[in-house]
């Protein structure tokens, strides 16, 4: 045989050979893809307004993740923003100023802001996002967390609105009594509005009808009941 030939077809089966495992080449690439990393840095604004609130009351880091923070003044009163240490720790409604500052003496804060009282201040503090876990942060001054000034941060994990101010008891009892009242009226304005009907009801020979009672007109018996 040629070798010129031979050298041709091997050269040929090459080619095809190459161009078969192509197609597996760039699945093989694309089975293992490059995972896209967080950024490394974060930048978080808080608002605080005369509502008794941060704006916003949740937001979310990743854990390692270096957080600029900047806290600004929109009120004329002061206020703190104090980010617990602890992972997963939520604050009761029942507890008083007095609770959070044993707490936090017990338990630094991650960031302390004191936020002074004339609106247009801000500030901007850094720090290093914690491990896994959802961070609450609060209000310090004296019925500011009870009124709702309270928020979360979620640190590689996602955090709902949180919850609102705790409602008193005593709205409870008050709506209780208010819903009882309205409901005994209708029922009392039901039977006496029935009973009035009956009442002033117009007799069945007022409308041409044979009085039922009569059997001379109803070719029946009276009804089985003493008159």
């Amino acid at each position: 045989m040629n070798r010129g030939v031979v050298l041709r077809g091997v050269v040929v089966v090459a080619v095809v050979v190459c161009l078969g495992l192509l197609p597996w080449a760039s699945t093989i690439r694309g089975a293992a893809p490059e995972t896209a990393r967080p950024a490394s840095t974060t930048s978080v604004t808080i608002t605080v307004t005369s509502a008794l609130a941060f704006t916003p009351n949740t937001f979310e880091v990743s854990p390692g993740q270096t957080v600029t923070l900047t806290v600004e003044q929109l009120d004329s009163e002061y206020h703190t923003f104090t980010l617990s240490s602890v992972t997963n720790f939520t604050f009761s409604s029942s507890n008083t100023t007095s609770d959070l500052q044993a707490f936090f003496l017990a338990h630094p804060p991650l960031v302390y802001v004191a936020i002074n009282d004339t609106a247009g201040w801000e500030q901007t503090v850094t720090f290093t996002a914690p491990p896994l876990g959802t961070y609450e942060y609060v209000c310090e001054i004296p019925g500011h967390f009870q009124g709702g000034m309270f928020g979360f941060m979620g640190s590689g994990v996602a955090v709902g609105p949180p919850p609102g101010p705790p409602v008193p008891v005593g709205l409870y009892i008050i709506t209780g009594v208010i819903v009882g009242l309205v409901v005994i009226a209708i029922v009392l304005g039901f039977v006496v509005g029935k009973r009035k009907g009956d009442r002033y009801e117009m007799p069945p020979e007022r409308l041409g009808y044979p009085e039922p009672s009569d059997p001379s007109q109803t070719g029946r018996p009276p009804p089985p009941f003493a008159p």
